[in-house]
């Protein structure tokens, strides 16, 4: 399983478990750098979560009837424990955003990471940014498990 973490806080923000898309902007052009997965409101009580496949598995009592104290949860955002923040404007995300690149350029410096897969980086930052503040009000905006703000801000968009 390969697991997406974010490079200056640590947190776990994605997985392969989750089937992940290309990012696609409205010509329909490939925005280098970003991916998706596809999310659904899932029924979480007691400590049970409903997966999509009833009670396939067994072990539960299928005249018992509804749950009234389940609560329905994005799976995405409460597998990796994500919680909702808000950034502002967006000049304050473009503001916040530009810090975020250069700080992951640091951080892949320190690391070692060759030049090459440096520049790579750069050269998609824009396109990232440009993509976000163009969605901007179509974002919302989620914090890792670290609260960390200076870390990465994950951004899904509602159905």
């Amino acid at each position: 399983m390969i697991v997406y973490r974010d490079l200056l806080s640590g947190d776990e923000m994605l997985s392969d478990a989750y089937k992940l898309f290309d990012v696609v902007d409205d010509a329909g052009n490939k925005v280098e750098g970003l991916m998706y997965c596809e999310s659904k409101q899932i029924s979480k009580a007691g400590g049970d979560v409903d997966i999509g496949c009833g009670n396939s598995f067994g072990g539960g009592d299928e005249d018992a009837g509804v749950d009234n104290t389940a609560e329905m949860v994005n799976n995405v955002i409460d597998s990796f424990q994500y919680t909702e923040t808000q950034i502002g404007t967006a000049m304050d995300f473009k503001s916040w955003i530009k810090e975020y690149m250069n700080a992951l350029v640091l951080k892949l410096r320190e690391s070692g990471t060759p030049k090459e897969e440096i520049q790579a980086f750069k050269a998609s930052a824009p396109g990232i940014a440009t993509f976000f503040l163009k969605k901007f009000s179509e974002v919302q905006f989620y914090l890792g498990p670290s609260f960390n703000p200076e870390s990465m801000v994950f951004s899904i968009y509602p159905d």
